[in-house]
């Protein structure tokens, strides 16, 4: 578009994570913007719903479990079918122990469930590098595209827990957990292996 810094309106943009807060701010700036956009989650909210009603066919939904590189396949030849071969790629997908968390899940690092660091494992890094191998093939096929791996601070320093004193002072035992900025490490580093490896 003219007088704009990136010109987006003819790329073919895929969001995951799509249903959350994040993703949904992405997919619409995308859209505004003129690109055809696909966001995958493994559940549709009402939001969708309304990105569809608004955007009609330059918008597409679909299902998929990311933690799945089988999944993924099939998704992607849905996306094939509709749109074509992406050509952005936005690795949006994660998930962190909510505030309301089972109290093992935020309680001291030495009793944090080994059930919840594979979880959270599982999709913020597992998820981004299946999602970056199936649909960055497709990129790389086309010889063309770009993925953007989302991070966090977290992925930089670990947080600070001190943030959350004001929780323990009201009787809570309740500590950041280490499973999100672990996995948010991963994610910053794979991204620099990735932009290094692949050129696409």
């Amino acid at each position: 578009m003219a007088g704009t810094l990136f010109d987006v309106s003819g790329e073919i943009v895929v969001i995951t994570g799509a249903s959350g807060q994040l993703g949904l701010s992405y997919q619409k700036a995308f859209l505004d913007e003129g690109s055809r956009v696909v966001g995958v989650d493994i559940c549709k909210s009402n939001d969708i719903f309304a990105l569809e009603a608004q955007y009609g066919v330059k918008y597409l939904f679909e299902t998929a479990d990311i933690t799945t590189k089988d999944s993924l396949i099939a998704c992607l030849a849905r996306i094939m079918d509709d749109f074509g071969a992406p050509t952005v790629l936005i690795n949006n997908a994660a998930i962190d122990s909510p505030p309301g968390a089972p109290l093992e899940e935020t309680g001291p690092f030495e009793g944090y469930p080994e059930a919840s660091w594979d979880k959270v494992v599982d999709v913020n890094l597992k998820g981004t590098f299946l999602s970056c191998q199936v649909f960055g093939a497709a990129m790389a096929d086309a010889n063309r595209g770009s993925i953007v791996n989302v991070s966090s601070i977290y992925g930089l320093v670990a947080p600070d827990q001190s943030i959350y004193e004001y929780r323990r002072r009201r009787g809570e035992s309740f500590y950041k957990p280490v499973a999100y900025a672990a996995s948010k490490s991963g994610v910053l580093n794979k991204s620099e292996f990735s932009y290094d490896c692949w050129g696409v």
